[in-house]
């Protein structure tokens, strides 16, 4: 009798040390009825925040479709959203989804600005990370840094070819914003529109807080430019678009993706303002899909919610597919990815993160509203 329960004693150890190690060995979300906290990192309020709202409501949605399934392996999908402001303060806001929430991934940001200081953290951390809309192209340099929306070597290529070949400008002036997007752009469009014929006879930066464009605006006046180049944010466009109106500075301005918010074109100053963006797909069903998730009923969807809604279903399929929350591995599963999405018919990444097939649309303001040109 005694040998029994020595035996049953050890049968019993047995079995409470295999389910103590099949819990911690991350290897199936089924062994867990936690929630999977994925952090968003976006800008909630300032000048980008139509962007972050949009891309709340984007991922809201995604994660509200993947929980009615019953989640991942049982496991609810959790959002965790933290305001970046469209600024550095984003170093803060990560390090709060990372150490405090513990998420597993992170889905933002929107702005390059926030990204430059706050990705890297990310990456020392290994935790993956699917950008929304952040093009800055030094961005991706990671291992665990993806991206669903074109780098800024593209739209810088193509703003010199509709600005030479479309507007058939010659001699342009560039005013940039001093910052990864910024500069990005600017690194990019500068040889490319000298190597297509072109002069750039003026060129400076600006920072993200300055709103007084009077000298900048003189400079380009007595240049001679054709054209003015001016990738920089909302705040700052539309100071510089209406001291550009009152002193008459009467060339054609060209500005970068962050100018597709309601923050610029319901300005009363960007009429007849171009801008190059990313070509993204934002149907009328998935719009009305958008307003039906509580609290967004009365958003104007613009395209940051469609790239969101992809960039939360391309991370939370790696984690799928990885069969665990283990970040090493989502990482790798990331880079396999290849998937229908709303924004764009394939996502699929290249060796560095970004997506493989990109194309650029042409916008102009119209009466505060953004129309194809």
């Amino acid at each position: 009798m005694q040998k029994v329960k020595i035996f049953l004693a050890l049968f019993i150890l047995i079995v409470l040390i295999g389910a103590c190690s099949s819990q911690n060995n991350g290897n199936s979300n089924s062994q867990s009825s936690e929630p999977i906290k994925l952090g968003l990192l976006l800008p909630l309020t300032g000048e980008a925040a139509s962007w972050g709202q949009n891309s709340l409501a984007g991922a809201t949605l995604a994660a509200n479709e993947i929980n009615s399934q019953g989640g991942i392996g049982g496991r609810k999908i959790e959002l965790v959203a933290e305001d970046d402001k469209c600024s550095a303060d984003s170093v803060s806001a990560i390090q709060k989804l990372i150490n405090v929430d513990q998420v597993t991934g992170v889905i933002g940001p929107i702005c390059s600005a926030s990204g430059g200081p706050a990705l890297p953290i990310a990456e020392s951390n290994g935790v993956p990370v699917v950008i929304v809309a952040a093009s800055a192209p030094k961005l991706t340099e990671g291992e665990y840094i993806f991206r669903v929306y074109p780098s800024d070597s593209f739209q810088g290529k193509e703003a010199a070819n509709f600005i030479y070949n479309t507007l058939g400008k010659k001699k342009i002036a560039i005013v940039y914003v001093k910052n990864d997007w910024g500069e990005g752009i600017k690194n990019v469009f500068a040889p490319t529109f000298r190597q297509l014929g072109g002069e750039v006879i003026y060129e400076d930066g600006v920072l993200q807080t300055d709103k007084d464009f009077k000298t900048l605006i003189t400079k380009v006046k007595e240049s001679g430019a054709e054209a003015l180049y001016l990738p920089v944010y909302p705040a700052g466009g539309v100071s510089a678009l209406k001291q550009i109106k009152e002193m008459n500075l009467n060339i054609p301005v060209i500005g970068g993706d962050a100018f597709d918010g309601e923050e610029f074109f319901k300005s009363d100053y960007a009429e007849d303002t171009i801008y190059l963006v990313a070509r993204v797909n934002s149907p009328e069903d998935f719009k009305a899909k958008i307003k039906n998730v509580k609290g967004f009923e009365n958003l104007e969807v613009a395209i940051a919610a469609p790239l969101a809604y992809d960039a939360l279903r391309v991370m939370t399929e790696a984690i799928k597919n990885t069969g665990s929350t283990n970040k090493a591995g989502i990482k790798e599963a990331l880079k396999q990815t290849s998937i229908n999405g709303v924004s764009t018919s394939k996502i699929e990444f290249d060796s560095v993160g970004d997506l493989k097939q990109v194309a650029y649309d042409v916008k102009v303001v119209r009466s505060k509203k953004s129309v194809y040109r």
